[in-house]
């Protein structure tokens, strides 16, 4: 059978290229629900995402496109996280919100600030000496290095600081000393507004691209073998003839899927590195009344190494939709390897010792969401590795996007918008 355009996984960059193309396609997705990691999940009257999944978007255009898609404006949300340390709340992010510190953090942090070593700053550095050049010794030791340990579970003189913009906000000096004397009002980061749908969940946006494309969906259809040379991808028994090959699946398994890779292309897919997640969602009823540790907070950061998890989010603070009346849910996300990680009871219990969970409410529900694949890791031999295996790739008509399929770390308008500058380019060929 041939295809002019075969796309592999139907996740939010597949299904963007997708809508945008021009050209025939066939979309094979190897599971029988559609969506990869933006997909919902309802349970007990809950609706939960595959973790905290939060719409940033600067594109006009993308955002009336997927309000299109929905069928409805999205809900508009100022952003409320905060930081768990030290037995306080202190607001996001952390280096402009010293104030809220106990006095012995507080002054390290200052004397942090005003020590620092005057050495250029380059984004390839390890990320621990980027972190104690921008931000200093103290607020490094109490938040920089403790959270990013938790989160990447990677030795941070081998990650380099390449993947901190746009998402680590970068306060001057300047800033950072007065708001150590003062409460800050400045918003930072690139989410300091975000979307999301007035209801079904991030989920939401991938029924709305999947009522579009449905005809040319094959569910239950994972690709196999690939065979580069002569264009052909076997999937479910047969042999499918492309022009171009769209994978949005990790870059790593696309390599292993090619049929006699050259070996230095293998030896370079080996040599990438990424880190898992686990997401434990919860329903919960309360008794009384919603915590008062988490009433209005969207996510809390928890850098310290005595709890297990490295972020709480609290789904219903965002949109009311997602829980039932007079309840609440949230998500608890752990990284690790090879998925070692706590049950749901285990998480329960420090969640309750946080305020987090009231200790008289009442658990409806909870479910664990592992995904193998979360964060991608930035070591110096990274982008390197990148530029040979995607030259290899595109010489043979073959197109890695997405979070995974590109090896980085994105959100979704950049995916939408990276699928649709392929399909533009591919619509001319």
């Amino acid at each position: 059978m041939i295809s002019n355009n075969i796309i592999i996984g139907a996740g939010i960059s597949g299904l963007s290229f997708g809508y945008f193309t021009k050209k025939p396609y066939i979309l094979f997705e190897k599971s029988n629900q559609v969506g990869g990691l933006c997909k919902s999940i309802k349970e007990d009257g809950f609706t939960f995402d595959y973790s905290g999944h939060f719409i940033h978007i600067k594109d006009s255009a993308i955002k009336n496109l997927l309000e299109k898609l929905i069928n409805k404006k999205f809900l508009t949300i100022q952003r409320n996280a905060w930081i768990y340390t030290k037995n306080s709340f202190i607001p996001f992010p952390f280096q402009a919100n010293l104030y809220y510190l106990p006095e012995k953090e507080r002054q390290e942090c200052i004397d942090g600030i005003k020590t620092r070593k005057n050495i250029k700053i380059y984004n390839d550095m390890p990320f621990i000496n980027w972190a104690k050049a921008m931000f200093g010794e103290g607020i490094t030791k109490y938040f920089m290095q403790p959270y990013n340990e938790k989160l990447w579970n990677y030795d941070l003189t081998k990650l380099t600081a390449s993947w901190t913009a746009p998402f680590v906000p970068k306060p001057d000096a300047g800033s950072i000393l007065k708001y150590a004397y003062e409460k800050n009002k400045t918003d930072y980061g690139y989410n300091s507004v975000f979307y999301y749908p007035q209801r079904n969940g991030c989920g939401e946006i991938i029924n709305g691209f999947y009522k579009q494309l449905k005809n040319s969906i094959i569910k239950n259809a994972k690709a196999g073998q690939i065979d580069y040379k002569n264009k052909t991808v076997f999937v479910n028994g047969k042999y499918f003839q492309y022009n171009n090959l769209i994978s949005t699946q990790p870059l790593t398994e696309l390599i292993l899927q090619l049929k006699n890779a050259p070996a230095d292309i293998i030896e370079s897919a080996q040599k990438l590195y990424h880190t898992s997640v686990r997401c434990i969602n919860i329903g919960v009823k309360y008794k009384k009344e919603i915590p008062a540790n988490i009433k209005g907070k969207h996510w809390i950061y928890v850098p310290e190494k005595k709890y297990p998890f490295y972020r709480v989010g609290i789904y219903s603070n965002v949109c009311p939709k997602l829980a039932p009346k007079n309840s609440y849910c949230l998500y608890v996300e752990f990284s690790g390897k090879d998925n070692k990680f706590l049950n749901c009871q285990d998480t329960i219990k420090h969640l309750i010792n946080l305020g987090i969970i009231g200790i008289d409410d009442e658990i409806i529900t909870a479910n664990i969401i592992d995904m193998p694949y979360a964060y991608v890791i930035f070591d110096r031999n990274r982008q390197k590795i990148l530029n040979t295996i995607i030259k290899f790739l595109n010489f043979h008509d073959i197109y890695s996007i997405g979070r995974y399929g590109a090896w980085e770390y994105s959100f979704i308008e950049k995916n939408i918008t990276d699928a649709k500058k392929l399909a533009d380019k591919l619509n001319l060929k």
